[in-house]
C-alpha cells in the first residue's frame, strides 16, 4: 500500500517487515524487534513513527527482567496502593521526585535505587522507612498505611510468601531462563491463558511451558522465571501443585472445576481478564503466538506434542528442564 517516504518525501508504495536487533544496556546485549517501513521506489528502509512502541523501552523491559528489578507499573502501583502522591513516595525513598518520576514513566533505574525501591515494598522495611520520617506524611495517611500493612499478614498471604521463599527463591539462570522467579507475572500468565477459555491442567501446564521457552529462544530471557520439570505427561513447572493452589485457592485469581472426562476426573481453569500492562510488547506476542497455535489441541494432544521435544528426551523424570534445549523447540 502507498505511504509517505521521508526520503522521498512523497506517497510510494511500502512493505513493512520486522528486523531482530541487539541493543547495549550497560553492557548487557538484548534481543529487540525494530519494524521498518521498505520503500519500493528508493529501494531505502526507515522506522514508521510508532508512538506506542519504543524499542529501547522494550529493551529496558528485559534488562529489568534479567537483573530481577522492579518495572515502571509495579512501581506506579504499589505507590497507588498505598495511597501517597508521588512526591510523598519519593520523600518516604529518599528518591527525588524527578528521578522517580523518570523511573516511573520508562527511564532504566540505578541498581542501587532499585534495591531501595524492593526494599520498601516488604511491610517491615516500609513502616521502618515511614517511622523514620514521621513529617513527611500526615497522621491519617500513616495510620492508613500501618492498617493496611497489618493486613497483609492474614494467612492466604503468609501461605505465598512462604512457598515463594521455599520454591521461588533460587537465582536467575539456565533454569529459570535467566531471570528471577516472579510470581505475579506467572499468575498472570496462567490468566492469560484462561481468560475466555476453560483451560484443563494438563494443557495449562505445556502452555506455561511453551511459552516460557519460546520467548527465551526469541528474546534471551524466559516471561517469568518459572523453572520445568520432567514428568510424565509431558513438562510442567516446578512444583506446579503448590502454585495452583496458591492461585485457585488462596489468591482467588482463577476459577477451577473437576471435569468428567470418561475414565477420569479432571480440572479446568478459567479466568477474569489479566492485567495486560505487566507484559512487554514481545512478551505479549509470544503468548498470543503460543495460545493460536495450541487453540485446538486438547490436553492429550498436546501432552503428545510436547514429548518429542529436545529437552523433554533428553531430561529425566522429576529432574529440571535446561532453557538450553528451547533452541530446538517445534513453534
Amino acid at each position: 500500500m502507498k505511504k509517505f517516504c521521508p526520503l522521498c518525501e512523497k506517497e510510494t508504495e511500502q512493505l513493512s517487515a520486522t528486523e531482530s536487533e541487539e541493543i547495549n544496556i550497560r553492557g548487557e546485549m538484548i534481543p529487540v524487534e525494530f519494524e521498518y517501513q521498505y520503500c519500493q521506489e528508493c529501494g531505502e528502509k526507515f522506522e514508521p513513527t510508532r508512538p506506542d512502541y519504543d524499542p529501547l523501552d522494550n529493551a529496558y523491559r528485559v534488562y529489568r527482567q534479567m537483573k530481577g528489578m522492579i518495572q515502571p507499573e509495579e512501581m506506579k502501583r504499589f505507590s497507588k496502593n498505598l495511597g501517597v502522591t508521588q512526591k510523598e513516595y519519593s520523600k518516604i525513598l529518599g528518591i527525588g521526585i524527578a528521578t522517580l518520576n523518570r523511573y516511573e514513566n520508562g527511564a532504566l533505574q540505578s541498581q542501587s535505587h532499585d534495591q531501595i525501591i524492593q526494599l520498601s515494598m516488604q511491610p517491615a522495611n516500609l513502616r521502618k522507612l515511614i517511622e523514620n520520617k514521621p513529617e513527611i506524611l500526615s497522621q491519617e495517611t500513616r495510620n492508613r498505611i500501618f492498617q493496611s500493612l497489618k493486613n497483609e499478614g492474614q494467612e492466604c498471604g503468609n501461605l505465598l510468601n512462604e512457598a515463594i521463599e521455599e520454591f521461588g527463591s533460587y537465582p536467575p539462570d539456565l533454569f529459570s531462563g535467566h531471570i528471577r522467579f516472579d510470581i505475579n507475572k506467572f499468575f498472570q500468565t496462567i490468566k492469560f491463558f484462561c481468560y475466555k477459555d476453560q483451560v484443563v491442567k494438563t494443557k495449562l501446564m505445556k502452555l506455561l511451558f511453551y511459552a516460557d521457552f519460546k520467548h527465551f529462544r526469541d528474546y534471551g530471557t524466559s516471561i517469568t522465571g518459572a523453572r520445568y520439570a520432567y514428568a510424565t505427561h509431558g513438562p510442567v513447572p516446578d512444583n506446579f501443585g503448590t502454585w495452583l493452589i496458591a492461585i485457585s485457592e488462596w489468591e482467588k485469581e482463577v476459577d477451577c472445576e473437576e471435569q468428567n472426562f470418561g475414565n477420569f476426573v479432571g480440572e479446568a481453569y478459567t479466568s477474569e481478564e489479566p492485567d495486560w500492562s505487566i507484559f512487554s510488547t514481545s512478551e505479549l506476542a509470544v503468548l498470543a503466538k503460543v495460545k493460536k497455535e495450541f487453540q485446538r489441541f486438547s490436553g492429550k494432544q498436546i501432552k503428545f506434542f510436547s514429548h518429542q521435544e529436545d529437552g523433554y528426551i533428553k531430561s529425566e523424570t522429576g529432574k529440571l528442564i535446561s532453557y538450553q534445549f528451547a533452541q530446538k523447540l517445534q513453534i
